[in-house]
């Protein structure tokens, strides 16, 4: 039944696609697309607003990790998706897209308050305690920088932030330490407003 129904919604969007090129004047289809948070909060929506023009359709835009969002594209609740699984899923294709880094970053409030050794280099046995800031509970993205430096999940308290804005401002306003893309860190990194707690050290996301 899902296959049927992602055929279906692809049908109607080549239909639309046909009408539009015989000079048909059809009301416009809506698309429905997965993306990832810190995609829709940065780069996607630039990205949309030229593909509006140049299609001529609405979008509906499902939010989700970039890790689950395929699974949207499967159940065919959506025909397109930004997703960090690189296999096509049955009947789409793939494209890399790009990599966005992220960065472990904090206030200096923050790291002040709660990393006494400092951050040259970073001890990642404190940072194990230290408060941190996570999207929702399917955010691995902070845990996973930890259990790559200790080995092993962090022990500290969660604060959890559902927006990438205001994951972003948690950060700065110091509720606890948080990976952070380019996009939302490298100014305020210059600025001073957040320090990089692994200097030099990124974990990167692909995305197709």
């Amino acid at each position: 039944g899902e296959t049927i129904v992602r055929y279906a919604k692809q049908v109607q969007l080549l239909g639309h696609d046909l009408d539009r090129a015989l000079g048909g004047d059809t009301a416009p289809p809506s698309l429905a697309v997965g993306v990832n948070a810190d995609s829709l909060a940065t780069w996607f929506l630039p990205a949309l607003a030229a593909a509006h023009h140049e299609l001529g359709v609405l979008f509906d835009i499902h939010r989700d990790d970039q890790e689950y969002t395929s699974a949207l594209l499967r159940s065919g609740k959506v025909m397109a998706a930004v997703t960090s699984e690189g296999a096509p899923v049955q009947g789409c294709t793939s494209i890399e897209l790009g990599t966005m880094h992220y960065r472990a970053v904090a206030s200096p409030h923050f790291v002040a308050r709660h990393l006494p050794s400092g951050v040259s280099p970073v001890d990642y046995l404190e940072l194990e305690h230290a408060p941190l800031v996570e999207f929702d509970r399917k955010d691995a993205l902070q845990r996973g920088f930890l259990r790559e430096s200790i080995g092993r999940e962090p022990v500290s308290a969660r604060h959890f932030v559902p927006t990438s804005a205001d994951f972003a401002s948690a950060v700065l306003l110091g509720l606890g330490w948080g990976m952070l893309p380019d996009q939302q860190s490298t100014e305020a990194i210059r600025s001073g407003t957040l320090v990089e707690l692994a200097p030099g050290v990124a974990h990167d996301v692909v995305l197709f």
